[in-house]
C-alpha cells in the first residue's frame, strides 16, 4: 500500500476543505510549525481507514471542528498491488462510506469499511487487527517506546521469519500452541496456580468436600445419637428424684411457719417507731428551748461588746480626716508643675508635626510618578476594551445562528430527499448501438433517475420522450423549499450578509474577537482589576495623583520650596527637640509618680474612712436590732423565763426516754428480722427452683425423646457407608484433573525451553534487516532482542550490554525508531507493503545523530514509502524526499 493523496473538511482547524497531495514512492516530509494540523492529519489518516463509518466514539468526536456543525469529512486515496483505490468517509453527521477502484464505486457504508480490511489484509478469522499498520504508523510522543506487536502484527512478522527460517519451535505454530496451552491452563488453574472458580479442577474439589462434609456429619449425628441415649437416662432419674410429693410436703410447712415469724417481727417493729417518735419529738422541742437560752445570753454579751466597738470607731475617724487633708494639699502643687510641663511638651510635638509633615509631602511627590504612570497603562486598557466591546456588539453572530441556519439547511436536504424518494424512476437499458441521450447527456451506460422535474430523452434521433412529475408533487415540493429559502433569508437580513458562508466567516470572526476579549481580561486582572472595566481604578488614580497635587499646593503656597529646610536640617531640629522632649518627659514622669503616691495615699485614707463610717453605721444598727429583742430594762426577766422553760422540756423528754427504753427490750433485734426475712426467701427459692427443674427436665426429656426417634428412624448406618463410597469416587476425580493440570504445565514448560533454545535463530532475519539501519546511527553496535520482539539492550564496544532502559532519552526513540524501520523492511521484502508514518519524531536528537538517522530513514524509503511530519523545518531540511504542503 502507498498513500496518494489526503482530503479533510471539519476535521480540527482545517473548517473548509484541505488537501495533502503529492504523496509518492520513498520519503515524504510536511514541515510545518505547531498547531499546523500535521498530527490531526495523521489522526485523520488513522481514523479513515480503521474505524467504522458510523462510528460516534470519542477520539473521532475530538477531531470535529469546534464550533462548526459540518460532519466530519476525509478521503483518504492510496495505491495498492497496482490498483489506484479512494476511500471516502463521513463520522457523526450524515455518516457514510464509499470505497472506489480506478473511480469506479463498488462499496459503500458498512461494506466499504469491510472490503477496505479485506484488501488490506488487517481483518482475519472475522476480526479486526491493524497489524503491520498499528506497528509502523506511530503517534506523536509515541515514538519513545519499542513496539509491542499486536496478535495480528505478531502474525505478520512470525510469517515473515518462517519464510526465511522455515517452521520451528517457536515460531508461529509454537506461539499458537502456546496460546492454546495457556487457554486450557486457565481453565484449571489461575496465574496463583490455585484451581479457577468454575472449572473442572475447582468443582470436582467443591463436590468432594461436599461428599467429605455430609460423611463427617452423618458420622457425628451417629455419635450424638449415642450420646443423647445416655443422657436422656440420666435426666428420667433426676425427674423421679425431684417429683416425690413428700419432700414438696416437708418444704411447704416450713415455708409457712417462717412467714408467720416474720410478719409478728414487722408488727413489733412498727410499734417500736411509734415510741421512737414521741421521743425524738420531745428531745427536739429540749432542744430548741436550750438553744434559745443560749441565744439570748450570747446576745446579752454582744451588746455590751457593740458599745465598747462603736467608740474606738468614731476615734479612728477624727485621724484618718486630718491625714487627708495634707495628702490634697501635695496633689495640688504636683499638678501645677505637671501642667507647666505638658505646655512645653505640646509646643515641641507641634513644631515636629509640621517638620514630619514637610518630610511626608516630599514623599508624597516621588509616589505621584509611579501613580501617573500606572494611570497612563489603565487609560490605554480601558480605550482597547471599549473598542473590543464595540466590535462585539457589532458582530452578533453567536453559536445559536449557526444551529439554526444548519437546522435550515438540514430541513432542506430532507426535503429534497424526500421529494426524490417519493418520485418516480427512469429506467433506461441500453441495447447494442443505441446513441440515446438523457437530458443533453449521452447515456453511457444502464441508468435509473428519479423523476423530480421534467426529463427529456432523445432515442438516435428517431423519438423525442418528455418525462414530468405530477405537478402538484413539484408545487409542494417547491413550496416547502421556498419557505426554508424565505427563512434563510430572514436569518442572513438579520445578520446583514448575503450567504451561509459569509454567516459562517462572521461566526469565526466573533469567536476571535471573544479571544481577544479573554485577552484583555487576563491583562485587566494582572494589573490588578477586578471590576469589569477599569474606569473606577482609573478614578481613584486620577483623584489620587490630585490629591498629592492639592497637598504640595497647601504646604508651599506663597513660600519658594527652596526656602524649606533641607532634610539634613530637618533630621539635626528634630534630633534637638527629641533630646528636649525626653528631659521633659522624665520631669513629667517624676510629676506622674508623686501624683501617684499622693492619690495612693488619698485613696487609702477615703477607703479607711468609708469603711469606718460603713462600720460605724453597721455597729449601730446591729445596736439597735439587739436592743430591741433584749431592751437593758427587760433583760434579767426575759432571761429567767427561758431558763425555767428549758427545765420543763427536759422533765418531759426524760419520762419519753424510759418508755421507749422498756418498749425497745421487748423488739426483735434488726438482725433477727433480716435472718427471718432470709429463711422465707431461701425457702420460697427452693420450691421455685424445684418447680422450674422439674419442668425444664420435663422439656429436655421430650426434646430428647423426639431426638433419638428422628435419628434413629432415617438409616444413619447405610447412608454412612454409602457416602464413604462417593467421597472415594470423587477424591479420584479431583486426582484426575489434577494430574490433566500438571501434564498441560509439563508441556508449556518444555515447549517454552525450545523457544528459549531457538530464540537466536527466530530473531535471526530480524536482526538480519536491523543491522544496516543500525549502522547508518551506531556503528558495530548490535541489539539485543527478546521476547516478543522486544529490546532488552544495547552492545556497542564492550563487553557488557546497556540496559535498554538505562539508556538516554533521545537513544531510545532513534533505537524504536529504527527498529521499527527494520520491521518495516522485513514485512516489505516478504510481500507486504506497508507505508512508515512518523510523526513529530527524533525530538532529542542532537545534531550529528539526526543527520545519521536521516541517513537510515532514506535507506528504509528506497523500497519503502515513509511520510514524515515534523514541527522542524530546519533540522530536517537535510532529510530530501519529496516536499509536501497542506493547500
Amino acid at each position: 500500500m502507498k498513500l496518494l493523496h489526503v482530503k479533510v473538511e471539519g476535521v480540527g482547524r482545517f473548517g473548509t476543505p484541505t488537501v495533502l497531495q503529492g504523496l509518492g514512492p520513498g520519503v515524504n516530509i510536511l514541515s510545518a510549525a505547531n498547531e499546523a494540523g500535521k498530527s490531526t492529519l495523521f489522526r485523520a489518516i488513522r481514523t479513515c481507514l480503521f474505524e467504522r463509518y458510523d462510528t460516534k466514539n470519542k477520539d473521532v468526536k475530538q477531531l470535529a471542528t469546534d464550533g462548526l456543525a459540518l460532519p466530519v469529512s476525509m478521503t483518504l486515496g492510496f495505491e495498492h498491488e497496482g490498483q489506484t483505490y479512494e476511500l471516502s468517509k463521513s463520522f457523526l453527521r450524515s455518516a457514510s462510506a464509499t470505497l472506489s477502484k480506478g473511480g469506479v464505486v463498488f462499496a459503500k457504508n458498512r461494506d466499504a469499511d469491510e472490503q477496505v480490511w479485506e484488501i488490506l489484509g488487517i481483518k482475519q478469522d472475522g476480526k479486526f487487527d491493524p497489524a503491520a499498520y498499528g506497528l509502523l504508523w506511530v503517534e506523536q510522543g509515541q515514538s519513545f517506546a519499542v513496539p509491542e506487536p499486536t496478535e495480528g502484527a505478531a502474525s505478520v512478522l512470525n510469517s515473515a521469519i518462517q519464510q526465511e527460517v522455515g517452521t520451528l519451535v517457536g515460531g508461529e505454530r509454537a506461539r499458537h500452541l502456546l496460546k492454546d496451552l495457556a487457554e486450557e491452563l486457565k481453565t484449571y488453574l489461575t496465574d496463583g496456580n490455585k484451581p479457577r472458580k468454575g472449572g473442572p479442577l475447582y468443582e470436582a474439589q467443591v463436590h468432594f468436600e461436599s461428599i467429605e462434609q455430609q460423611r463427617i456429619d452423618a458420622e457425628r449425628r451417629l455419635a450424638e445419637l449415642d450420646s443423647n441415649l445416655d443422657k436422656l437416662s440420666g435426666l428420667r432419674a433426676d425427674w423421679a428424684r425431684l417429683a416425690d410429693k413428700a419432700e414438696a410436703d416437708r418444704l411447704t410447712s416450713e415455708l409457712n411457719e417462717a412467714t408467720k415469724l416474720l410478719n409478728d417481727g414487722e408488727d413489733s417493729v412498727k410499734s417500736l417507731e411509734r415510741f421512737i417518735t414521741d421521743e425524738a419529738q420531745a428531745l427536739s422541742l429540749r432542744e430548741a428551748q436550750k438553744s434559745k437560752l443560749e441565744s439570748l445570753r450570747k446576745l446579752s454579751q454582744r451588746i455590751d461588746g457593740t458599745r465598747r466597738r462603736l467608740t474606738q470607731v468614731k476615734e479612728s475617724l477624727t485621724t484618718q480626716h486630718e491625714q487627708s487633708e495634707k495628702a490634697r494639699t501635695a496633689t495640688a502643687e504636683a499638678l501645677a508643675e505637671r501642667k507647666r510641663i505638658d505646655g512645653e511638651i505640646e509646643t515641641i510635638e507641634s513644631r515636629n508635626t509640621l517638620l514630619q509633615r514637610i518630610a511626608d509631602a516630599a514623599q508624597k511627590q516621588d509616589k505621584r510618578q509611579d501613580l501617573a504612570g500606572k494611570l497612563d497603562r489603565l487609560v490605554s486598557l480601558n480605550e482597547r476594551l471599549k473598542a473590543s466591546d464595540a466590535a462585539l456588539a457589532a458582530n452578533g453572530v453567536d453559536e445559536n445562528a449557526i444551529k439554526a441556519l444548519d437546522a435550515i439547511e438540514r430541513d432542506m436536504e430532507t426535503i429534497s430527499l424526500r421529494s426524490v424518494a417519493a418520485a418516480a424512476r427512469l429506467q433506461i437499458s441500453l441495447k447494442q448501438s443505441a446513441n440515446i441521450t438523457l437530458n443533453g447527456v449521452e447515456v453511457t451506460e444502464d441508468t435509473v433517475r428519479a423523476v423530480t422535474g421534467p426529463m427529456t430523452v432523445d432515442v438516435g434521433g428517431l423519438a423525442t420522450i418528455t418525462v414530468s412529475p405530477p405537478a402538484a408533487s413539484l408545487e409542494a415540493s417547491e413550496a416547502a423549499l421556498a419557505e426554508q429559502r424565505r427563512k434563510i433569508k430572514v436569518l442572513l437580513d438579520r445578520h446583514g450578509v448575503a450567504d451561509g458562508d459569509s454567516l459562517r466567516r462572521l461566526r469565526l470572526a466573533r469567536v476571535t474577537l471573544e479571544l481577544q476579549e479573554r485577552d484583555l481580561r487576563a491583562e485587566r486582572m494582572a494589573l490588578g482589576i477586578k471590576e469589569a472595566s477599569p474606569a473606577a481604578e482609573i478614578a481613584r488614580l486620577d483623584t489620587a495623583v490630585r490629591q498629592i497635587d492639592a497637598e504640595m499646593l497647601q504646604h508651599f503656597e506663597g513660600q519658594d520650596p527652596a526656602t524649606l529646610p533641607s532634610p539634613d536640617e530637618i533630621a539635626a531640629e528634630r534630633s534637638s527637640l527629641h533630646e528636649r522632649l525626653g528631659s521633659l518627659r522624665t520631669a513629667r514622669a517624676r510629676c506622674a509618680g508623686v501624683l501617684d503616691a499622693q492619690n495612693a495615699i488619698l485613696s487609702g485614707l477615703q477607703k479607711a474612712i468609708g469603711e469606718l463610717n460603713g462600720e460605724a453605721r453597721v455597729i449601730a444598727a446591729q445596736l439597735d436590732a439587739d436592743l430591741t429583742t433584749l431592751p437593758d430594762a427587760m433583760r434579767h426577766e426575759i432571761l429567767a423565763a427561758a431558763e425555767r422553760d428549758f427545765e420543763d422540756k427536759l422533765a418531759v423528754h426524760r419520762v419519753k426516754s424510759l418508755l421507749l427504753d422498756e418498749k425497745r427490750a421487748n423488739v426483735p433485734t434488726p438482725d433477727e428480722i433480716d435472718k427471718r426475712r432470709n429463711r422465707v426467701a431461701r425457702l420460697g427459692s427452693a420450691m421455685a427452683n424445684r418447680t422450674a427443674s422439674i419442668d425444664a427436665l420435663r422439656e429436655q426429656i421430650a426434646r430428647l425423646e423426639g431426638q433419638v426417634q428422628s435419628a434413629g428412624g432415617d438409616g444413619l448406618g447405610e447412608k454412612l457407608t454409602g457416602l464413604a463410597t462417593e467421597s472415594a469416587m470423587a477424591r479420584r476425580e479431583v486426582e484426575r484433573h489434577a494430574e490433566r493440570a500438571a501434564t498441560l504445565q509439563l508441556l508449556r514448560k518444555v515447549v517454552e525451553d525450545a523457544y528459549n533454545t531457538r530464540r537466536e535463530e527466530l530473531t535471526a532475519p530480524l536482526r538480519r534487516h536491523l543491522k544496516p539501519f543500525l549502522g547508518d546511527v551506531f556503528a558495530r553496535a548490535e541489539l539485543e532482542l527478546g521476547d516478543g520482539f522486544s529490546v532488552s539492550g544495547l552492545k556497542r564496544s564492550g563487553p557488557e550490554s546497556e540496559i535498554f532502559d538505562k539508556l538516554s532519552r533521545g537513544t531510545q526513540e532513534q533505537i524504536a525508531v529504527l527498529v521499527r524501520l527494520a520491521m518495516g523492511a522485513m514485512i516489505r521484502e516478504k510481500g507486504h507493503d506497508v507505508p512508515i508514518i512518523l510523526d513529530d519524531a527524533l525530538v532529542f536528537s542532537d545534531d550529528a545523530r539526526i543527520e545519521q538517522m536521516f541517513d537510515a530513514i532514506n535507506r528504509a524509503g528506497r523500497n519503502q514509502q515513509v511520510i514524515v511530519f515534523t514541527c522542524r523545518a530546519r533540522s530536517f531540511a537535510s532529510l530530501g524526499g519529496q516536499q509536501l504542503r497542506i493547500s
